[in-house]
């Protein structure tokens, strides 16, 4: 199951799952009202009421979740010693049925989802999990919700558009320890990348990760960063920056993709 679960995860910022049954948590709670339809076709019915903050956009969300596809538990968060799911609602990439419900949420909530196929995983499915045409169900308990805060990557990229990069960074400085306000976590630095990466600004993706690299080495920085100099064309460049992380990184734990990236450009 810890494997599934992993896998799953991983998948998840990328779309979502579908669930409930009878796992770790039990999801024979009480129906407190008849199934709401939205327009859209998901359905969604209360277990239990909170009186918590509601789920706007960018609230970060923490969560107990069940997946369940058909009778199958697929992936659950409720046995004890397993993480908890946590998302930011309409930010964090994640299936359209399961974006669009968890904003009827409040904190202390506890529902459950039906997502239809063509807003869940759709004819692909998902790997050998999930199978294509799914209905897939949440078992959705919302342990809080915070109040949503102003996103790094958000901030930076309209910065960066309209100043360049190192007005970016100089903001950055002013309330780079601002946790309360904003969202600095760095995942944020990889949303970043990835903006600036699809308007093909690679020097300036350069520049970003030169300076975070600085205070904060990450395998998944240098790699990115190489990504930017092989765009342009430098690999040698890029393979300095590969090599570079292998003995800078905080933790060079997993770097088989960076010792596969050396190998590509190697073979050029």
């Amino acid at each position: 199951m810890r494997a599934i679960r992993q896998n799953l995860a991983l998948a998840l910022v990328l779309i979502v799952f579908s669930g409930l049954a009878g796992c770790s948590g039990d999801s024979g709670g009480e129906v407190l009202a008849d199934t709401v339809q939205l327009e859209s076709g998901v359905e969604y019915i209360y277990l239990k009421r909170g009186s918590g903050l509601k789920v706007d956009t960018g609230s970060h969300v923490t969560t107990h979740i069940n997946l369940i596809v058909g009778q199958d538990t697929i992936w659950s968060t409720y046995a004890e010693g397993e993480e908890q799911f946590e998302f930011d609602a309409k930010k964090t990439s994640l299936i359209k049925g399961f974006d669009e419900v968890v904003m009827y949420a409040r904190e202390g909530d506890r529902l459950l989802a039906i997502i239809p196929p063509e807003l869940g995983y759709g004819e692909e499915g998902a790997g050998d999990v999930v199978p294509p045409n799914a209905t897939l169900k949440f078992d959705l308990d919302f342990l809080k919700v915070e109040e949503p805060r102003i996103f790094l990557s958000d901030v930076l990229y309209d910065k960066l558009k309209a100043e360049g990069a190192e007005a970016a960074l100089a903001e950055y400085q002013t309330f780079k320890y601002d946790s309360i306000n904003y969202n600095i976590s760095n995942r944020e630095w990889f949303v970043l990348h990835r903006k600036i990466m699809r308007d093909s600004a690679y020097q300036d993706a350069i520049v970003i990760w030169e300076a975070r690299l600085a205070e904060r080495p990450d395998l998944n920085g240098y790699y990115n960063m190489a990504t930017a100099y092989d765009s342009l064309g430098q690999q040698d460049e890029a393979l300095r920056v590969l090599e570079t992380s292998l003995t800078s990184g905080a933790d060079t734990t997993g770097s088989g993709f960076i010792k596969r990236y050396i190998d590509r450009l190697k073979s050029k």
